[in-house]
This record gives structure tokens, C-alpha cells and sequence, in this order.
């Protein structure tokens, strides 16, 4: 099976989406984090319908998941939270159990202690909270029956916001409550349950993403179409949108083996870029802040952080996480598995990918 190279593209995408958002506060671009959701119920759930089939011919089916979850995440999660530490007054007495186990959106869902420069966990909590949950859906459930239910979480879910904004007196609980943002996950999930891949389903894919974009752009002229508005009308209506923008995106990227959409995502710096996303993820924030407090300049402050974490997650990529990765390879995943999971450069998200160790070389097309 033959890589996609144009998946690396999608999550430089992302990162520099989200990284615009907090060093330029541009608007709309916090929905990268939305994206890196989509992927990571697109390729997750492709990375578990592999290992059910292998569990079918008696392989182990959530052993290696899991184990390779934890050879991906913990080692970068780990030095960086080493690194906040020593850079910041983290009160550890009071919040080490938010990132010792995968509960880092609950501080920042319902105002608790938080380092600003942590704050980007909330994103990873969420993640980890779909793979303790996701996989036995997957297990018990048939591959329709498990389409039928993304399906219903994605239209499930405006309901529930909706419901639910009331409830709170600001906009963080809807924000990054997994419970809330399921929908995105389970966007990325139903097309990995789809079979469709003709030229038919790409046209209906470009089209819903022109209108997604089209309304979160008209919508956001008005001053109850923001995150911070905490209205049911954003909270319904805004991360639906968001949801069916990468969704759409994603079916058009999978088809894509030409054109300028596809020679955009497989440049080689924007790939690159892709690949060493999750430990730029997890530093980026932390970089900006501390650069601010030594540069005013915010074209300088982004420029310098840009630059060092791209540096930081450059180095953490080639010394520890591309080894590690290599070493799973040969170790954690029966063969048909670890065929796919290498074959897709399998990067679901800036915090909780796992991907392949290419050379960035352009490979042969026929994620």
C-alpha cells in the first residue's frame, strides 16, 4: 500500500493554523485544532479496523494500540512537561494529576490552576479520552453499525451544545469537553468507514467545504458568532461548521493525486512541518510566551518562536521520537498493521501522532 504524502501536508496545515492563532490571534484559526481532531478519528479508526481484522486471524487487538499510544505520546509529553517546569512556575502540588492522566481540559473547562503555557494540553486530554473509549466501539460493533453511530455524534452533538451552553457562564467547558467536541472525531471516523472514493464524492466534498467555509466566514461578522461568545448559536452552529469544513477537506485530500491542491501538500517544508507537528504542538505556546518576555515586537516574537520550536521539534523528531517509532515498528504491531499504519505515515495529531519515518522524498503515487 502506497503512502499519502499529501496527510503530512494536511497537519502542517493545522499547525500553522493553530500557531497563527496564538501568536497573531487571527480569526478562525483555533479550528486547527479541529482538524488534527478529524485526522485522528480518520486514521485511529482505520489503525483499529486493521487490528480487529488481525484479531480475527488471532492476533492481539488492543495491546499493541495501546502500547504504541504510549511509545508515541509519553517520551516528547514527558520532556516537555520536564521543560515547563523548569521555565515556568508550574504549581505541580495542585495540578500534577491533570497530566498525569489524560484530564488536561478539565482545568481549563472549569477554571481551575493552569499554566498558560500548558494550556495546549487540553487538546491531547481530549485525544486520549477518545482512544480509552473509541476502540472497544470499534471491538463490539459491526463496521455499519459503527458508521451509523459517528454519524449520529456528528448530529448528536449541535444538539447537546446547545443544550448544555446555558449551563455554563463562559465558553471553555464547550470549548474542550471531549463529550462536547466529539463531533470532530467522529467526522474523521465516518470517513474512514465510507467506501466511497469516485470522483462523485470529491465533487460533494468540495462543494460542502466551499459552503462550510463560506457561512463560518459570513457568520463570523457577527458578534455572537465567536468562541467567547459562549451563544447557542456559535456553539450549535460554529464547531458543526468546523467539523463539516475538514471533513469535506479530508474526502477531497484522500482523492487528490494531482493538481495545485495536491502540489501545495506535499511541498517538502509543509510536510516536513507535518511530520514534526506533535512536538511542535506541544511547545509552541510555551515558546511565544516565553519570547514575550524579552521581545515586543509580535511579528518578532512570532518569528523567533516560530523558528525555535520548529528547531526544538526538529531535534526531538530525529533524537528520540523517529527511533522510538522505528523500534515499535519492529516490536508492538503484527505485520499486517504495522504495513498500514507505515504505509499512511500515520500522524493523526500534533499531540497524539503516530507516523511513519519516510524519506522526505517525493514517493510514488498511484490517506
Amino acid at each position: 500500500m502506497q503512502r499519502n504524502p499529501q496527510l503530512d501536508g494536511l497537519r502542517g496545515v493545522a499547525i500553522l493554523m493553530v500557531f497563527a492563532s496564538h501568536a497573531f490571534h487571527a480569526p478562525l484559526m483555533w479550528m486547527g485544532v479541529d482538524l488534527f481532531f478529524v485526522l485522528s478519528g480518520y486514521l485511529i479508526t482505520n489503525v483499529l479496523l486493521q487490528l480487529k481484522e488481525n484479531r480475527a486471524l488471532g492476533e492481539n487487538y488492543l495491546g499493541p494500540f495501546y502500547l504504541r499510544r504510549v511509545r508515541r505520546i509519553v517520551p516528547p509529553y514527558a520532556v516537555f512537561l520536564l521543560f515547563a517546569a523548569l521555565m515556568f512556575p508550574v504549581p505541580w502540588r495542585h495540578t500534577w494529576y491533570w497530566y498525569v492522566f489524560p484530564g488536561a481540559n478539565f482545568p481549563l473547562a472549569f477554571g481551575m490552576t493552569m499554566v498558560a503555557a500548558m494550556t495546549p494540553l487540553w487538546s491531547l486530554a481530549v485525544e486520549e479520552q477518545f482512544y480509552l473509549l473509541w476502540p472497544w466501539f470499534v471491538l463490539a460493533t459491526s463496521r455499519q453499525t459503527l458508521r451509523r453511530l459517528a454519524i449520529a455524534i456528528v448530529f448528536v452533538s449541535p444538539i447537546l451544545r446547545a443544550v448544555c451552553t446555558p449551563l455554563f457562564s463562559n465558553h471553555f467547558p464547550i470549548y474542550s469537553l471531549t463529550i462536547f467536541r466529539a463531533d470532530t472525531l467522529a467526522m474523521g471516523a465516518a470517513v474512514a468507514l465510507s467506501t466511497g472514493s469516485s470522483p462523485h464524492y470529491r465533487v460533494a466534498a468540495s462543494r460542502s467545504f466551499l459552503l462550510a467555509g463560506v457561512a463560518l466566514v459570513v457568520f463570523s461578522f457577527f458578534p455572537s458568532f465567536r468562541t467567547g461568545a459562549n451563544s447557542i448559536f456559535f456553539n450549535s452552529v460554529g464547531y458543526s461548521l468546523s467539523a463539516i469544513l475538514f471533513g469535506s477537506a479530508l474526502v477531497y485530500v484522500l482523492g487528490a493525486a494531482r493538481g495545485l491542491v495536491y502540489r501545495t501538500l506535499t511541498m517538502r517544508p509543509l510536510r516536513y512541518l507535518g511530520l514534526i507537528s506533535y512536538t511542535f504542538y506541544l511547545y509552541h505556546e510555551a515558546i511565544i510566551l516565553k519570547i514575550g518576555e524579552h521581545l515586543h515586537s509580535g511579528l518578532g516574537i512570532a518569528v523567533a518562536a516560530f523558528a525555535i520550536t520548529t528547531a526544538i521539534a526538529a531535534v526531538s523528531w530525529h533524537v528520540m521520537e523517529a527511533p522510538l517509532l522505528r523500534s515499535s515498528k519492529k516490536h508492538l504491531l503484527p505485520a499486517p498493521a504495522s504495513k498500514w499504519i507505515f504505509a499512511h505515515g500515520l500522524t493523526p495529531h500534533n499531540i497524539a501522532a503516530e507516523t511513519a519515518v519516510p524519506k522526505l522524498r517525493e514517493p510514488k503515487l498511484s490517506m
